[in-house]
């Protein structure tokens, strides 16, 4: 008899995780990795088919927008920098402790935000819909943990901004990649405020992705599991432990968006060096042609728009995958 695997999604009551398998029949590490794609394709379609969750995207659009006029107004107001400089091995690294502070809003707002989306997406699995103002108002009761935990990784996302900009490996790299995909020829078509913004910020939101793997898994473990931070935090870990199969699936569907979107990037950024053309010459001569244009700020729009659903759309796999994913056979 033919058997086909299939992750199944097993109820489980209300407040409470999935337990953490023990590893005793547990399925092929191949098998696993299908299992977390099967997952994050599926988060995608609950985006079609789930109307509510825009509100989600929405939200988490707002946020980024903030994180970008933020990171705008500190690039031109540098003479109220706060400025800590400090050595590590041959690095000087700087930071300006305005980049905490606004990484400690958008991070609470960003750790808000999935709380009420496992919440919400908790209920919808379970039969049980509810609209999104009540997803909310159910996780007042767990705020200090998930402000506790939005502190915590604000610190560390302000650590990786550094390592990605102040150190010479990563600094090298980062320069490098800008340089090649973001500079050209955005700069020529965008106001210099817009377009410091953009540069800046994209490095914020690159530090803020990293973390915010972290508090995938620790938020579910605070809202469902109802358990306080450092519980949570050990939970996570567990689970983490358990599903890294699964995250590796998930984590290769991001990829291939990314990579997808990095591709259309390179593709504008270097189009006049592929039509065969002197770069500065051509860039200064099309400025203002209404099809460049369109191709630069609406790259961007789309960018915009696929981070804020990304963001639901990871919270909706996490959220499927802590409460009961399972793998298993079934005739």
């Amino acid at each position: 008899m033919m058997h086909a695997s299939a992750a199944v999604i097993i109820s489980q009551p209300e407040g409470a995780c999935a337990p953490i398998p023990d590893g005793s029949n547990h399925p092929s590490a191949s098998r696993r990795i299908r299992d977390g794609i099967s997952i994050a394709t599926g988060s995608l379609k609950a985006m079609i088919h789930d109307r509510q969750l825009f509100w989600f995207s929405f939200m988490a659009g707002l946020v980024l927008l903030f994180l970008i006029a933020a990171v705008g107004w500190t690039n031109t107001h540098l003479e109220s920098a706060l400025l800590y400089s400090f050595t590590a091995g041959s690095d000087f690294l700087v930071i300006d402790l305005r980049l905490l502070f606004l990484e400690m809003i958008c991070l609470s707002c960003f750790t808000l935000i999935l709380a009420g989306l496992v919440l919400h997406r908790h209920a919808t699995a379970e039969k049980r819909p509810v609209p999104v103002r009540d997803s909310f108002s159910r996780i007042n009761s767990h705020t200090n943990s998930l402000l506790g935990l939005s502190l915590g990784m604000a610190v560390v996302a302000t650590l990786v901004y550094l390592i990605l900009t102040g150190t010479q490996l990563f600094g090298k790299i980062v320069f490098t990649i800008s340089m090649a995909v973001f500079y050209m020829p955005y700069s020529y078509y965008f106001p210099n405020e817009l377009y410091s913004a953009l540069s800046f910020s994209t490095i914020n939101i690159v530090s803020n992705s990293l973390v915010l793997l972290v508090t995938l898994y620790v938020v579910p473990e605070i809202v469902l599991g109802q358990k306080r931070l450092l519980p949570a935090l050990a939970g996570a870990a567990g689970r983490i432990s358990k599903t890294w199969c699964e995250m590796i699936g998930c984590l290769l569907v991001a990829g291939a968006i990314v990579l997808g979107v990095f591709t259309i990037a390179l593709l504008i950024g270097q189009s006049p060096l592929l039509l065969n053309h002197d770069y500065d010459f051509f860039l200064q001569v099309s400025r203002g042609q209404i099809l460049m244009t369109v191709a630069c700020y609406g790259f961007v729009l789309a960018c915009w728009s696929l981070l804020a659903f990304g963001i639901t759309a990871a919270g909706v796999a996490m959220t499927d995958m802590c409460t009961g994913t399972r793998v298993g056979d079934s005739p």
